[in-house]
């Protein structure tokens, strides 16, 4: 057991989360500490933080890392930084220096690698030249869908293999919840900037189901579906029938996800998918038939068993398919997957080989004509590394954007929705979230109604 007494600090939070990018949970301790060192608490790996009684907590995390790295012989490529939002620091830097200033500050300031530091260049620089407006005069709204045909491995989110009857009960009181919101948001001059249904996978509803859903919508909030960034998760490739894209376009809806997370037969076997390779190219060429603008593909680097030629291939075809929009998750093992009761170290393994498919993803993807656009990073991921959106230029999703900048609110509907109310004059954010499971939001559907008035305090 490792001890560190972290001088000068009342909370040893970020310290702690620090230090579990290094070694797990059980193997080390932080502890806030102020004064002189005392002998007797620098026992057998105990360790004394900022000695020098520094107020300055970036610097005492660079010390802090510096000795983490020492002990254990790594060097993280994200350096100091451990919270969600990378590109927010970045982005603050550029607002009074140039990207090329930043990329250097950011590299003393949080000791980032080179790579890293240079990809946040690179995310910023397209941001800044493709996306404009004032994130918080407008707002997003985002409904959940809490249903999937199987529950992959590593997934912790709001899904669940459900019958054809508790789909009809789920979307029941999901339709009154978008009446219900959609007229608090009228009456408060709420404006759309952009709409994103996801889940579990929305395409597990039938057509008549979507398109119930998507005119109730329409209809609450006053859009047509085709005036503004209106994406549909058509995620698993089991669920996309011509019928379903048929009439998501023809009620005006451009954007769909498909997502494969491999194109490899074994591995989509071994997470427990139950579609092949063959049948997402099928969903791509009936999207493609069906004229959708954007389609977004997610993939996964670090999915069990999977070497770096593995996702290569996997890339490889997914370009060729020519998604508009690519996400490359780095598998991030969450409580509440089957990967994590299984293997609850999983996400400490491979981390060099997943650090060379993100090598990988980012050469390939820059060769092919895409840029890199937005970021985040996610508790107990491989490496502590990143996931990271690619676009062709202008192909981008809005949505993806906000919700990682944190300056718009998101109006959340629906099971294991998290909404976020955003106050520009403190640059704060509240979150209100529903319940995640679909049969408690059922139950305490009243409730869920009531939350809606938070929006609007």
């Amino acid at each position: 057991m490792y001890r560190f007494y972290i001088n000068k600090t009342e909370d040893d939070y970020h310290f702690m989360e620090l230090a579990r990018v290094f070694f797990p949970d059980d193997c080390f301790e932080t502890i806030a500490y102020s004064g002189k060192p005392v002998g007797h608490l620098l026992g057998e790996n105990s360790y004394f933080i900022n000695e020098k009684g520094s107020d300055d907590r970036e610097e005492i995390k660079r010390e802090f890392y510096e000795l983490l790295s020492a002990i254990t012989g790594i060097r993280p490529p994200w350096g100091t930084l451990t919270g969600v939002r990378p590109l927010k620091p970045a982005l603050e830097m550029c607002r009074e220096t140039s990207i090329g200033s930043m990329e250097s500050e950011m590299k003393e300031k949080y000791l980032l690698s080179t790579s890293k530091a240079s990809l946040l260049a690179d995310i910023a620089d397209y941001q800044l030249a493709y996306v404009s407006g004032v994130p918080w005069e407008k707002s997003s709204l985002y409904i959940g869908i809490p249903f999937c045909p199987t529950r992959c491995a590593y997934c912790s989110f709001a899904s669940n293999v459900a019958p054809a009857e508790d789909h009809a009960a789920y979307l029941e009181n999901l339709l009154k919840e978008v009446s219900y919101a959609g007229r608090l948001a009228g009456e408060n001059g709420t404006e759309l900037e952009s709409i994103y249904i996801g889940g579990g996978t929305p395409t597990t509803l039938s057509s008549a189901q979507l398109e119930a859903l998507i005119n109730r919508v329409s209809e609450a909030y006053g859009v047509d579906p085709s005036s503004l960034e209106f994406t549909v998760e058509a995620g698993r490739p089991d669920t996309i029938t011509k019928d379903k894209l048929d009439t998501l376009r023809r009620l005006g809806i451009r954007r769909i996800s498909i997502n494969p997370q491999s194109m490899k037969d074994k591995t989509l076997r071994l997470i427990g998918r139950d579609h092949s390779s063959d049948d997402i190219r099928k969903g791509f060429r009936l999207a493609r038939e069906t004229g959708f603008d954007v389609i977004n593909a997610d993939l996964i680097a670090g999915l069990p068993e999977e070497d770096a030629d593995d996702f290569e291939a996997s890339l490889k075809e997914i370009i060729s398919l020519g998604a508009e929009n690519i996400t490359i998750h780095t598998l991030s093992v969450k409580s509440g997957s089957r990967l994590k009761e299984n293997d609850p170290e999983y996400y400490r393994k491979n981390a060099d080989t997943v650090s060379r498919m993100l090598d990988l993803s980012r050469k390939m993807l820059s060769a092919a004509g895409y840029r890199p656009y937005y970021i985040y990073r996610q508790k107990h991921q491989i490496g502590a590394l990143e996931n990271v959106g690619w676009c062709l230029p202008g192909k981008h999703s809005i949505y993806n954007i906000r919700i990682m900048e944190d300056k718009q609110s998101i109006i959340g509907l629906g099971a294991g929705a998290v909404g976020k109310v955003y106050h520009p004059a403190e640059d704060r954010i509240d979150r209100i979230a529903n319940v995640s499971n679909y049969r408690i939001y059922s139950e305490r559907f009243d409730e869920m109604i009531s939350r809606k008035n938070e929006y609007y305090k």
